[in-house]
């Protein structure tokens, strides 16, 4: 909900200079200054080195055509949705008539390009510095009370395009709703809501839950996203269901051809609409592992039956490793890791993992009791204390989330098995913890 008492003493400390800091560079005197300030915000809640180091490229490049005279536009008037489709026109000429390539274009410098849009065209036209943090300014539209537009989906790039001007309209009118500024407005963006609704401490997960599932993803060598720090957090393509705690694991097609660490995912995946492959989670947690190449997979008697491997890993961003699998490879490589637990199932159901515990009971029951999947929200990060802390309930029904405050009608945790006193011990304890952090009931 948005505070006006809040966000005039805001306004009338710190606030005020960032909005002077955006209107001197933003009417047209864009100094290299500009471009060191708002990477260090974008820091605040951003944790990739290379996304902000993209950011910067990026920047510092359109300082630089400023400088020399080149815009965007021609002279003339223009609408959000006039001037967008002059640069997809001039995109179609220069680049090529494909709506794939012309998006791809775009979004790998979206922060160029609506950096200078915003120059020229300053009342309709709004920055935009959330490129593979879409789950940031869903957040901020969540907590302010921005209702997004729904997001095109992956093939439709084109309407991927112009979910910029739709968003650039949607944010005009919050503006003029709460008689902003546009410089008003980017403080809003990348300074004030960003610490409202707290930074990567919103949705980076310190202590991860148990690992539901693993995934192959795919990379190679000179990607400016793979790092050799265990600490460091990157984004990457991951699969729809990807939760947060589930292990992820690489395999670099170049220049090596194996599967060649393990990681784990400490956010929950999100859809980003202006990230080229459009799904998105962060990784971290890197253990490096003896490397199984892929002609060792195609002669492993597991791997080997794996339509992945019988693809010679083509497409490999997202697959799914069913929990014996991952064992194994455990096994080949003998990496210390969290293993999967896994027993045998009724004739009449398939379940080998927590995740089909999830799909064939969990919501078929939540089904029959009359909610459907907008009654309900799966892994809410809820923080606990301090930032570093947090629970995340499998499922949420009815969930009000607020800043300082979360209700719902109820919780479901959902277990594929507890086969030790430990883990039932431990389920007990998540139990007891939960009514201290979310007004509940709990089944």
């Amino acid at each position: 909900m948005f505070n006006d008492y809040v966000w005039q003493t805001y306004l009338s400390g710190p606030g005020g200079e960032m909005v002077k800091f955006f209107e001197t560079n933003l009417r047209g005197n864009l100094s290299r200054a500009y471009t060191e300030k708002v990477c260090e915000l974008h820091k605040a809640y951003c944790p990739s080195r290379a996304v902000n180091t993209g950011l910067h490229e990026e920047l510092s490049d359109l300082c630089g055509d400023l400088a020399q005279g080149a815009y965007l536009l021609d002279d003339g008037e223009y609408s959000i949705e006039s001037a967008l489709e002059f640069v997809y026109t001039t995109a179609q000429a220069e680049i090529d008539d494909s709506p794939q390539r012309i998006f791809e274009w775009f979004a790998n410098s979206i922060a160029y390009f609506s950096t200078q849009l915003s120059i020229e065209l300053s009342e309709v036209f709004v920055l935009y510095y959330f490129k593979c943090n879409f789950n940031i300014f869903e957040r901020i539209a969540q907590e302010f009370d921005i209702l997004l537009p729904e997001i095109p989906s992956k093939k439709d790039y084109k309407g991927r395009f112009f979910y910029y001007g739709e968003i650039c309209v949607t944010l005009y009118e919050f503006r003029e709703k709460h008689n902003m500024s546009p410089y008003e407005l980017c403080a809003f963006l990348y300074d004030f809501a960003p610490k409202y609704v707290g930074r990567t401490d919103s949705y980076i997960i310190q202590e991860l839950p148990e690992p539901k599932s693993a995934y192959l993803i795919g990379g190679s060598k000179d990607d400016c996203f793979l790092t050799d720090n265990p600490e460091e957090i990157a984004c990457w393509q991951c699969n729809p269901d990807t939760m947060a705690g589930d292990m992820i694991v690489m395999y670099l097609r170049s220049p090596v051809s194996a599967i060649d660490s393990i990681w784990r995912s400490v956010s929950v995946g999100f859809n980003d609409p202006f990230f080229y492959y459009y799904r998105c989670t962060y990784i971290s947690r890197l253990c490096k592992i003896n490397r199984v190449s892929q002609k060792e997979l195609g002669q492993d008697p597991v791997f080997r039956e794996l339509p992945i491997v019988k693809k010679n890993m083509q497409g490999v961003n997202g697959v799914e490793l069913y929990p014996s699998v991952y064992n194994h490879l455990l096994d080949l490589t003998k990496a210390d890791l969290p293993r999967f637990d896994y027993v045998e199932n009724s004739k009449d159901l398939t379940l080998i993992k927590e995740k089909d515990v999830e799909n064939q009971l969990i919501k078929p029951f939540l089904t029959n009791l009359g909610y459907n999947e907008t009654d309900y929200r799966q892994q809410l990060y809820i923080e606990t204390g301090n930032h570093s802390h947090a629970l995340i309930p499998d499922f949420v029904i009815h969930p009000i989330v607020s800043k300082g405050h979360q209700s719902a009608a109820y919780l479901i945790e959902a277990k594929y098995s507890i086969v030790t006193t430990k883990l039932l011990e431990e389920a007990r304890h998540r139990r007891e913890v939960m009514p201290n952090c979310l007004t509940q009931n709990t089944l």
